[in-house]
């Protein structure tokens, strides 16, 4: 009986590790998307993102942004290739975003 407690408490620990790397990795993806809008619009305050959806199966992001209590919009970002689109307009944004349903 002994014997089975070190398997489990290794699976347990195993799967704390990847599910806990996996959010530890979204929280940087979000925080890098976040300072790259700012660094766009040339703001020294930091973004909010929300509404965040994954389009690209997971390499792509689509989401709102809001800076500062004044300017506002959407965007994308495509974490394999660190491009970011800002706008409903830009050809990023319609190509990945449009057909993503609310």
């Amino acid at each position: 009986m002994h014997n089975l407690w070190l398997p489990v408490v290794a699976i347990v620990i195993v799967a704390g590790l990847i599910f806990g790397g996996q959010a530890y990795s979204d929280a940087q993806r979000d925080a890098h998307i976040a300072a790259s809008i700012s660094e766009r619009l040339d703001s020294q305050t930091q973004a909010n993102i929300s509404h965040l959806k994954r389009v690209n199966k997971g390499y792509g992001v689509c989401g709102d942004y809001h800076l500062a209590n004044v300017e506002h919009g959407h965007f994308y970002y495509n974490s394999a290739t660190k491009r970011l689109a800002l706008g409903i307009d830009a050809p990023l944004y319609q190509d990945n975003c449009d057909r993503v349903s609310d």
